[in-house]
């Protein structure tokens, strides 16, 4: 049977912990949490090749299984309840020792879920993957219409392969009464901005898969920046008009000014713009929040800062997150003035998380 509402908000008091846990530190200065997500990139090594994407080039090196299952275990050590794992990629549907990672998490009681493009969500895949109690599937999907997201996402019928496998995951969701929560993930782009409302429309009100929107992320001059920002900003008027009426778009309406900021200011060089904090401080508290863990070991609080605290080959999470290293980038965070915009590095108010929570299991 599914968490009822009193068990939901139950399951989420370890993570509220460690909100005012890092509150307290941001104020304080002292480190008083622990992390309550792990970013894992096993590889670049995908089973597409999407034009707006380059980390498929990356293919070398790969997380070895025994790295990913002591990731595993050295989580649960550091941060004990109210954190999760997301593996990604690449394509963690063709790493192997995904389902390794799955059935030690469910052994261990560690929230473990992954991003995909659910072309290898077959029926029995599924069936498989959801016996092992993820916590979530986040599917990246960009457009409803085929024409749209295989030239974004080439694979012949990848489209219909990709809905066939969210509405298959939610059918055993329901059959099963698992907790997994689907995540739909778009990426904000000029060739399929027009067509978001739709892809939001395809799953019905009240749904239990979330849309969940990042914007493209990229060098200035690239194709795929939105041109008609006065039409762009009708498009978010209209998914925060769904929202209301029950559509489960996540984010609220200073989440989409911030994409509409974004894309009205294109970064000069690479990929990174920057705010204007006018001597405030940001109080960035990604460092306390979050890992990322990389192919090569590395780990980040923040890839954008171009400098790792530490290497899993060399080091536990425990004494990386407590690092001398890591307490010197806590500190230039304070006032970090790059404008974040991934779903994994910008900050969202609480009630947002707390919503998106408790509709997630």
């Amino acid at each position: 049977m599914s968490m009822n509402i009193v068990e939901r908000a139950a399951s989420g008091v370890p993570y509220l912990k460690k909100e005012l846990a890092r509150r307290i530190s941001i104020r304080t200065g002292r480190v008083l949490t622990a992390p309550t997500t792990y970013y894992v990139i096993f590889s670049g090594k995908c089973n597409l090749a999407c034009p707006f994407c380059t980390i498929h080039t990356a293919r070398e090196p790969i997380l070895s299984e025994e790295v990913m299952l002591r990731i595993v275990r050295e989580a649960q050590e550091l941060s004990g309840k109210g954190f999760n794992i997301s593996l990604s990629g690449g394509e963690p549907t063709i790493y192997p020792p995904l389902y390794e990672a799955l059935a030690l998490s469910q052994k261990l009681g560690v929230n473990f879920g992954f991003t995909t493009n659910a072309l290898a969500l077959t029926p029995a895949n599924v069936q498989k993957v959801l016996g092992y109690d993820p916590f979530n599937i986040n599917i990246s999907l960009e457009s409803v219409d085929p024409q749209v997201n295989e030239s974004l996402r080439p694979f012949r019928e990848g489209t219909r392969r990709t809905l066939e496998a969210v509405e298959t995951v939610l059918k055993e969701k329901e059959r099963t009464g698992a907790r997994v929560s689907v995540m739909i993930k778009p990426t904000i782009m000029e060739q399929n901005y027009r067509g978001l409302p739709d892809l939001v429309r395809h799953f019905g009100k009240h749904s239990k898969a979330q849309v969940n929107f990042q914007p493209y992320a990229g060098p200035r001059g690239q194709p795929f920046w939105v041109r008609d920002l006065q039409d762009l900003r009708r498009i978010f008027d209209e998914l925060l008009d769904l929202q209301r009426q029950g559509y489960s778009v996540i984010g609220n309406e200073a989440v989409f000014d911030g994409f509409h900021r974004y894309f009205s200011n294109p970064p000069d060089t690479g990929i990174l713009q920057y705010l204007n904090l006018n001597g405030h401080k940001r109080n960035c508290d990604l460092g306390l929040r979050s890992m990322f863990v990389w192919p090569n070991g590395d780990v980040h609080f923040c890839d954008f800062l171009h400098q790792a605290i530490g290497n899993v080959h060399r080091n536990s999470l425990s004494e990386i997150y407590y690092g001398q290293m890591a307490d010197q980038q806590r500190q230039h965070m304070v006032r970090c003035n790059i404008d974040c915009q991934q779903t994994c590095k910008r900050p969202v108010p609480l009630l947002t998380k707390a919503k998106t929570f408790l509709k997630m299991r």
